[in-house]
């Protein structure tokens, strides 16, 4: 058993500091939050991210452009286990990002985008005060945004992004414009640490509840991250979410895990 533990150990060790890997392409997202990245054109990427109660959400993006990324995603409940399959909707999700200009020495990279998927179930609220009911995702999608990323070399890569958000869910009638932003340093070549905070100013109305959740405590969502790149074009992440327990119901915060495959057609 002690054989078995120090050879994990030393893998993990190896891993950290013998690894010579480089990505192709800057992060599209962070753990959540959009970044300034894009696909190269003619790269496409295939993203399964797992959630709790056995539930994916498959995400594909190709580079329309060396500016422009489109692409769509589709949530999917109860995939592992006995309970029954359904979908968050009958349609896809879709997401859109456009390069408005690239980084230099001076100034960042800005990029304008579309995200209509969010995170969690897709479910019906009831609204306490006046008893009306409608759908939304257990934490909103961004909608319209606007991001900038600048990188800067402190011991490897360090990676800043900040951004505004302006989400289509707003049944809630909480509409306001919404502030992010995050880091992703480079431990390595293949490691890098993610830290972000989604502000959720759109999402703190505390007058409704799901049926068995109430949402947003009005303090935002801090998360945490650390991505792995295996090979040139398979990353994986464990993520840590809301780590400030926003949601009320939570003992601890959500993990998550996802695997991004990348290649060129």
């Amino acid at each position: 058993m002690k054989k078995n533990i120090y050879k994990i150990i030393l893998f993990l060790l190896l891993s950290f500091t013998l690894s010579q890997s480089s990505h192709p392409y800057p992060p599209l997202y962070l753990i959540t939050i959009p970044t300034s990245g894009v696909l190269p054109y003619g790269n496409y990427s295939l993203e399964g991210l797992l959630i709790n109660q056995g539930g994916i959400v498959p995400k594909l993006s190709i580079g329309i452009s060396q500016k422009l990324t489109l692409g769509a995603s589709w949530g999917i409940q109860n995939l592992i286990g006995d309970s029954r399959i359904t979908f968050n909707k009958d349609y896809p999700e879709y997401h859109f990002k456009y390069r408005i200009f690239d980084e230099d020495l001076v100034k960042p990279a800005l990029v304008i985008g579309f995200d209509s998927q969010g995170r969690g179930q897709y479910r019906k609220v009831i609204d306490v005060q006046n008893q009306e009911t409608f759908y939304r995702y257990q934490h909103k999608s961004f909608g319209y945004y606007i991001v900038a990323s600048k990188n800067y070399f402190f011991m490897g890569n360090l990676g800043v992004h900040i951004g505004l958000n302006k989400s289509l869910e707003s049944d809630d009638r909480d509409d306001d414009i919404n502030l992010f932003f995050g880091i992703d340093k480079e431990i390595n070549k293949s490691i890098s640490f993610m830290l972000e905070y989604d502000a959720m100013l759109n999402d703190n109305n505390n007058g409704y509840d799901y049926e068995d959740l109430s949402i947003g405590k009005g303090i935002g969502y801090l998360n945490i991250g650390f991505r792995w790149l295996i090979v040139d074009n398979i990353l994986v992440e464990l993520n840590f979410n809301d780590i400030k327990r926003n949601q009320k119901i939570s003992q601890t915060a959500h993990r998550e895990f996802k695997i991004i495959y990348s290649k060129k057609f």
